[in-house]
């Protein structure tokens, strides 16, 4: 499929489903009032539907968006990195690890200092879990497909161990609000939250665009990258570190939610192939359109009961990763 023709739609996706998104809910707006309601409130107005729209819809809807994003850019990346389809965030372990962080400063009750230390904790605890993974499932530089799900399993039940040892020392209230962050959510997004994962998550998704011909040759190997002049670990770390920023961020704001960088990587990757230049602007895309309507369905199967959308993920997901491990079990075979 042409790149142009895929943008083209991946676009016109997003705008149906954000415009859904807004639309939908136990109050229902109609599309006409859409942009309407949406300048009465930025000019100060107070009405329901205003505040509804303003308060509400808009900042969840971005948080969505930026989230799909910045997991979906993150897990091309990681992927180039382990050179495998099967490396994200949440199978390597990324999530959990960045997880810790967060609940820890809940469970500490610091999260209410300031907007930016649980950012800051899922982010540092990110970064040191990606790279112990790395470390672990790279031997004279080969990262071995099950080395790294084995660690990403045992690193990611390390820190579930950890989170639940917190979770069983800590008052109700405190553990009801870490258990409804670890289920993934986007409850109570706010303008704060979604500046927040926008201002990362495009960070990270230019980083990747300006690193995309070195993931090209890392995706193809260290020694052809070597070949070329590029310096390869230097560049692995500086991936690594923007990954865990923007996983960090992605799940300060939204909790764990898993398998986007999964998922819609492989999808693109079938579409238009392997070029990351064309990859992550895809994947970007597909990714926002992917955690949007994943919302949308976690608002309005059960309405006016609302799901929380790391649920959703999961059910779409680990079928999805199910038929690629068998998938890259015959290819092993076939070699």
């Amino acid at each position: 499929m042409s790149v142009l023709w895929l943008v083209m739609i991946l676009v016109v996706l997003l705008l149906v489903v954000t415009v859904v998104e807004i639309a939908v809910g136990p109050l229902g707006i109609a599309i006409t009032k859409i942009l309407p309601d949406a300048i009465a409130y930025f000019r100060g107005t107070t009405s329901v539907d205003a505040v509804v729209m303003g308060a509400v819809r808009l900042p969840r809807v971005v948080v969505a968006a930026f989230v799909g994003v910045g997991l979906a850019s993150a897990g091309v990346a990681l992927q180039a990195v382990f050179r495998n389809p099967m490396a994200d965030p949440g199978v390597i372990g990324v999530s959990s690890g960045g997880s810790l962080g967060a609940v820890l400063v809940i469970a500490m009750g610091l999260s209410g200092l300031s907007i930016w230390v649980v950012p800051l904790a899922a982010f540092t605890t990110g970064l040191i879990t990606v790279f112990v993974i790395y470390a672990l499932a790279t031997y004279r530089g080969y990262t071995s497909i099950y080395a790294l799900l084995l660690s990403g399993v045992a690193i990611g039940s390390l820190a579930g161990a950890v989170v639940d040892l917190l979770l069983s020392l800590e008052p109700l209230q405190t553990m009801q609000q870490a258990l409804f962050w670890l289920m993934g959510g986007l409850d109570g997004s706010t303008w704060s939250s979604a500046g927040i994962v926008a201002g990362f998550s495009t960070l990270g998704l230019l980083f990747f665009m300006m690193e995309a011909p070195t993931l090209d040759l890392l995706s193809l190997g260290d020694e052809q990258a070597i070949s070329v002049g590029v310096h390869v670990e230097a560049h692995k770390r500086l991936v690594l570190v923007f990954s865990a920023l923007v996983v960090g961020s992605c799940i300060s704001v939204s909790g764990a939610i898993g398998f986007v960088g999964l998922i819609v990587p492989h999808v693109m990757r079938l579409l238009i192939g392997p070029s990351h230049r064309f990859l992550l602007l895809t994947s970007a895309l597909g990714g926002a359109i992917l955690l949007i309507f994943s919302d949308i369905l976690a608002r309005t199967v059960l309405m006016p009961s609302e799901i929380n959308i790391g649920i959703v993920t999961s059910v779409l997901g680990v079928p999805f990763f199910l038929m690629l491990l068998r998938h890259q079990q015959k290819t092993s075979r076939l070699r």
